[in-house]
């Protein structure tokens, strides 16, 4: 009677130890855009296209004001070569480049402005074709990936020195997936 109910200690003790350790484990899941929808309350989008250029980061964004989530930055790329930065939240508590908007497209419903890097002194139209020389951004609305989420205001950006093309760019926010 003795082992059976030390059998049954342990393994209530081992389905306590797993049941508490469950959030842990999540955060630690090896998937930085997992673990990071595991703290937040707005859907978390991870990209399936980066041009090529390898990751350097993806966490929380350095800027947080209190009481709101934190949002999420990804870069990729070099520092002194081709990059491509992502900034996701709900609300945004940072801010972006301005720009001159070049184009329009849908992503899952929802419309996506792309803004290129012109000098704003020039008298030359800016085209997406200036985002690849000068830089630019797309800015965006995803909608939640359920009812227990909320949407997500995405910032995908390419900066001097060496931007990807804005084909690249649209590339990139047409391929972001909700994490799940």
């Amino acid at each position: 009677m003795r082992i059976r109910s030390t059998a049954a200690v342990t393994a209530i003790a081992g389905v306590a130890l797993v049941a508490a350790a469950a959030p842990a484990l999540a955060m630690g899941s090896g998937n930085p855009y997992e673990d990071m929808q595991v703290g937040v309350t707005y859907t978390v989008y991870e990209p399936t296209y980066t041009a090529g250029l390898k990751q350097k980061h993806v966490g929380p964004n350095m800027w947080h004001e209190e009481g709101v989530d934190q949002n999420m930055l990804a870069l990729f790329g070099k520092n002194h070569g081709r990059n491509l930065n992502i900034t996701e939240g709900n609300p945004m508590t940072s801010d972006i480049g301005q720009g001159e908007l070049v184009r329009t497209f849908k992503i899952q419903g929802r419309t996506a402005n792309v803004y290129a890097y012109c000098d704003p002194a020039s008298t030359a139209k800016c085209t997406l074709a200036d985002i690849g020389r000068l830089g630019g951004h797309i800015d965006v609305t995803l909608p939640a990936a359920s009812p227990s989420l909320r949407e997500t205001r995405v910032w995908v950006e390419t900066i001097q020195p060496k931007p990807i093309s804005g084909q690249q760019l649209i590339k990139v926010a047409k391929g972001l997936k909700p994490v799940m």
